[in-house]
């Protein structure tokens, strides 16, 4: 069998017509054949192109430049449910990075210029979703948030909050279905400065489709919102980590009320984040194991893993964290081996995967839930110079019709 295939291959008609065919394969289409489809059909090829690509031909003609940016064109591209999500790592500051998963490769992005670091206190990325990103300051005083479509240019910015002053915890939902959203803030109303040791805790949303903030139920008065989990939307419910020790709060958007999840974390847990997966909380955390008693008189390091739980209903009262996946041994050892103890851990879920990084690490790893795979993502260009203890990640899909 294999010398007829080499003969075959040897015979140069053959040979010349698998060149005519590849030719054929590979030629530009006839620009009749253009020419002849009816505009409708253009216009939804075009609403099916990648958004890079679709910003390219703007200057094609002057009908592509203004149909680019219509309500036809921005209802066709609502059409399309299969636009996969990406990557978004930020640290506080001007700039983040954004990974795609279909070119695999990172792109920069910059914060809008038009939000002036001269006129407004200095703002950063602070909560994603969908294909919106929301701008504010989680370190000082801040008042005011800042909405933007990275793909559309625009920008609205939000009226001042009622009684928030520094925030604790925000975090925003959107709905494609109708172009809207809603931004939850959990923060105080003290004076860091005038009256550093009394304050009080306060929620506020803010409504899209009215362009206000209401007040809705206080957090509890003892929490103690973790600083490098965002926090998750799942099932309309916001859930965060608190810390110490950790816990879980969740937020329900239509009672507008707070409640401690009550399940016992997993011990010796550090850093954890939450993510959704399909309708399902999933946590993420590292495990630290003591040798015995010998290994701490030598002062041994202590063995790490990271594992992933699921939260679930138990047959009582309370519900349970139940261990679903725990990271290699190799793996583990690769990631943890610049990360100091303390050091926090930034975990998203895009999709079926679930992407984890530190500010210690250019080195993003990546596990996919569906196959039980992991893998290393290329080198995050912002390392090391825009890495901070303020790093976040979140996930997100590029949507053109979504304003903000």
């Amino acid at each position: 069998m294999e010398n007829s295939e080499v003969e075959a291959s040897s015979d140069p008609s053959i040979t010349n017509l698998a060149a005519v065919e590849n030719h054929k394969q590979h030629a530009p289409m006839d620009d009749q054949i253009w020419r002849q489809l009816p505009e409708d059909c253009i216009d939804r090829i075009l609403a099916k192109m990648p958004l890079p690509s679709i910003f390219r031909f703007r200057p094609v003609c002057k009908r592509w430049n203004f149909f680019i940016f219509s309500d036809a064109f921005f209802c066709l591209q609502s059409e399309i449910t299969s636009r996969p999500h990406r990557f978004l790592l930020c640290s506080h500051g001007r700039v983040a990075c954004i990974y795609s998963f279909i070119s695999q490769q990172w792109h920069f992005l910059s914060l809008p210029k038009f939000i002036s670091p001269i006129t407004v206190a200095p703002v950063s990325l602070v909560s994603a979703s969908g294909s919106l990103l929301c701008y504010g300051n989680l370190v000082a005083e801040c008042t005011t948030l800042f909405i933007c479509s990275p793909f559309t240019k625009t920008l609205r910015n939000l009226p001042v909050m009622q009684r928030i002053r520094l925030i604790h915890k925000v975090s925003m939902i959107a709905d494609p279905s109708t172009n809207s959203y809603k931004i939850m803030v959990a923060g105080e109303n003290r004076d860091p400065f005038t009256n550093p040791h009394t304050y009080s805790l306060f929620t506020e949303i803010y409504h899209s489709v009215s362009d206000s903030w209401t007040m809705a139920g206080c957090p509890p008065a003892e929490a103690k919102f973790g600083a490098t989990d965002p926090g998750v939307w799942c099932s309309g419910v916001f859930y965060c980590i608190t810390e110490l020790p950790y816990g879980v709060l969740a937020f329900n958007l239509k009672r507008e009320q707070w409640q401690e999840v009550r399940a016992p974390m997993p011990s010796c847990l550090s850093s954890p984040s939450l993510l959704e997966h399909r309708g399902r909380l999933l946590m993420v955390g590292r495990v630290c194991h003591s040798q015995g008693a010998q290994r701490k008189r030598e002062s041994m390091p202590e063995v790490k893993s990271i594992r992933i739980w699921e939260l679930r209903s138990g047959d009582q009262r309370e519900d349970q964290w139940v261990e679903i996946q725990k990271m290699p041994t190799n793996l583990c050892m690769e990631f943890m081996k610049s990360v100091k103890p303390n050091t926090p851990i930034v975990c998203v879920g895009v999709e079926n995967l679930v992407c984890l990084a530190t500010q210690l690490s250019p080195q993003v790893l990546v596990h996919d839930l569906s196959n039980e795979h992991w893998h290393w993502l290329p080198r995050d260009p912002l390392f090391p110079k825009c890495r901070n203890f303020h790093l976040l990640g979140f996930s997100l899909k590029p949507r053109l019709e979504t304003q903000p």
